[in-house]
């Protein structure tokens, strides 16, 4: 078989979640023993990291001159004119000409059920794809609670559906001091990783600091915010020049991996209060730098957290207080979510995710449609 994979994602410069997914999953895919040739479509040159990842890999370079349309024009010329036997889209977007094997995956729908959290192109541009999807054999999925919404939202079918968790991949961390004195970051403080966008409920996570930092016992602390601006950011700009404790309020952006998991082993707490999520990687992330996460009763969160997080209602800012005093105060409870996240963290390798997902791609492959 020859397995196309989409992997402009995968080439960003500076990745988030579902880029990272594209990224792990496409080493992890090329690492595995398999009689298969992988070739990656790739928008521009690819990066060192996904160069030379084998003889059975190949790689085709789609030169496109504008700025939008790659995929419905270029790479669905490529799919017209010389098309692979299987083609994988880790991102959702499907071109619009594509083999009648073609497999993608859906992370979420949260576009659905919070429409008001996206920008009317971006909702468009997801319908379109839902269309496409809709027709495809094979759709994978990362929680059982996407494949929940994917079936009530895009009325797919639940057998055409595979749950793949994503995978997790342990990073090296940097001194502390180093990323501190970078970033201008001291000690204690709560953290956020994610895109900072309405979504995510970052104000939530600021209106509890500043519940936390009225407490006697709360002074201390700092909130540090990562992650790159997205869509609602002025709302949560606002959120934060109204709090009295804006000064201790620290938006960092982006940063690399290392630098990110770094931030997370020196927090004392992780917060991530999203209203929607499909997954919830920084869940992961906490996990295995032995830092405590506090999240929300939404979507996929308390399927990936388990035991091995705070779980708290959504909207409930004292709960989430409540919360951290509990983590600086009850020592044992401390421990005890870091030593179930030790074990639960080993459910999860980017191996174990290509190993499901290349047996799902290989057993569609050999199936008549």
């Amino acid at each position: 078989m020859i397995l196309g994979i989409d992997a402009t994602r995968a080439n960003k410069p500076q990745k988030t979640g579902v880029e990272w997914y594209s990224y792990y999953l496409i080493r992890a895919l090329a690492a595995e023993p398999s009689q298969h040739t992988i070739r990656l479509y790739f928008n521009s040159p690819p990066e060192p990291g996904l160069k030379n990842l084998g003889p059975h890999v190949e790689y085709r370079v789609l030169h496109w001159p504008f700025k939008y349309l790659w995929t419905q024009a270029r790479l669905s010329w490529e799919m017209l004119i010389n098309p692979p036997d299987l083609l994988f889209i880790p991102a959702q977007i499907i071109p619009v000409l594509h083999p009648t094997k073609t497999v993608t995956t859906i992370h979420d729908v949260a576009y659905k059920p919070y429409p008001e959290s996206y920008r009317w192109r971006s909702r468009f541009y997801l319908d379109f794809a839902a269309r496409l999807a809709k027709r495809l054999p094979l759709i994978l999925t990362v929680s059982e609670f996407s494949k929940k919404e994917i079936v009530k939202y895009y009325g797919i079918p639940e057998s055409h559906i595979s749950v793949i968790p994503l995978g997790f991949r342990h990073e090296t961390t940097l001194p502390a001091s180093i990323v501190a004195t970078k970033f201008n970051i001291k000690e204690p403080y709560l953290l956020y990783v994610g895109r900072l966008e309405r979504k995510k409920n970052v104000h939530s996570i600021i209106e509890s600091f500043n519940l936390v930092k009225r407490e006697d016992w709360g002074t201390r602390f700092r909130l540090v915010l990562v992650g790159v601006k997205g869509y609602g950011w002025m709302q949560i700009e606002n959120v934060i020049k109204r709090s009295p404790y804006r000064d201790d309020i620290k938006i960092v952006g982006w940063v690399t991996e290392a630098e990110k998991h770094t931030l997370i082993a020196g927090a004392t707490a992780l917060i991530l209060l999203s209203a929607y999520e499909g997954f919830g990687l920084p869940l992961l992330e906490a996990m295995a730098n032995q830092t405590p996460a506090i999240t929300s009763d939404q979507a996929a969160l308390p399927e990936v957290a388990g035991t091995a997080a705070i779980i708290v209602p959504r909207g409930n800012n004292t709960a989430v207080c409540n919360a951290v005093h509990n983590l600086v105060f009850d020592a044992a409870m401390r421990e005890g979510i870091v030593r179930e996240g030790m074990r639960r963290i080993k459910q999860y390798s980017w191996e174990r995710t290509a190993r499901m997902t290349l047996e799902a791609l290989d057993a569609l492959y050999k199936r008549r449609i």
